[in-house]
């Protein structure tokens, strides 16, 4: 029974340290108009999750496995993460988090496409409630401008992008981790593949040299603590793929829309406003996640 909640207890730790990482990376972009903490978190990210493969043996080394790592970390670090960050800046960390309610349908998808995964019907249900609750936390009232105006729509544009990469990148990690079953150096190969082309887009983008300056001339220990936090949430994700379907850590990694609004309530009070209709989100999300917890159990 033990075994059966190690799963779940880290896709939870999972959307605890996404949220957690969301928080710090909007406090940072108050003293940082034109940096969203991309750059930070990720360089973070790879120093923090390189120290940690040095403790652990390396599996047998698999080229398809590491290409698919390679992949998944190129899509989700660079293009998730950037869409999300954007997304905390336009809309405020609780609403972008609670977009991440898209990533268990992409990952459903691709897990039955390309994993060959299958949803019991006491998962879907549970996966379906917590869905809505997620729904209703992205309808609360969240904007990252302190005011009341409506959002442009394009603003809802970027944070569809980050749920589409975030599921599309937790079925090649999760491919990844079924040949290569390391979750710290999973972690540390996307992290480290991504990094490369965020400097290069800073640097195509006329970026980097600013960048660079301004990142360690003045360091910005928002960002790096985002970082830190980031990395525990990816440590934490890769543990979940290796007991749970890539989906049902998109479930439980969507639960950070909860955290990131109990967080900002917190620490964010002037830049982050909900309306009550997030305190339903939460029953909701809470339910259907305790009965995924239990079909887990079950199944086992």
């Amino acid at each position: 029974m033990i075994d059966s909640l190690i799963g779940p207890a880290f896709g939870l730790l999972t959307a605890l340290f996404f949220a957690g990482g969301s928080i710090l990376a909007r406090i940072g972009q108050r003293d940082r108009p034109d940096d969203d903490g991309v750059f930070m978190t990720v360089l973070v990210n790879v120093v923090v999750l390189f120290i940690a493969t040095l403790f652990v043996e390396p599996p047998e080394w698999n080229q398809q496995g590491i290409t698919a790592l390679i992949i998944g970390g190129i899509i989700g670090t660079v293009l998730g993460r950037t869409f999300l960050l954007r997304t905390v800046r336009l809309l405020g960390p609780s609403r972008a988090s609670g977009f991440v309610v898209g990533t268990p349908v992409v990952a459903a998808i691709g897990g039955w496409i390309v994993l060959g995964e299958s949803i019991t019907i006491i998962e879907g249900i549970g996966g379906a409630i917590t869905l809505i609750g997620f729904w209703l936390l992205a309808k609360a009232r969240s904007t990252g401008n302190l005011t009341d105006e409506k959002p442009p729509f394009w603003y809802y544009l970027v944070a569809v992008g980050a749920p589409i990469f975030f599921g599309t990148a937790f079925v090649f990690r999760k491919y990844g981790l079924n040949l290569y079953p390391d979750s710290y150096r999973g972690a540390f190969i996307g992290a480290a593949s991504a990094f490369p082309l965020i400097v290069l887009i800073d640097l195509f983008r006329g970026q980097l040299r600013e960048r660079i300056r301004s990142n360690f001339s003045e360091i910005n220990w928002w960002f790096v603590t985002g970082g830190i936090a980031t990395a525990g949430a990816l440590l934490s994700q890769f543990t979940a793929f290796r007991y749970l379907p890539a989906w049902v850590v998109g479930i439980f990694a969507g639960t950070q829309g909860i955290f990131a609004m109990v967080l900002a309530k917190l620490f964010l009070r002037n830049d982050d406003h909900l309306d009550r209709v997030a305190i339903m989100s939460v029953a909701l999300s809470t339910l259907g996640v305790v009965i995924i917890s239990f079909s887990q159990g079950v199944g086992t």
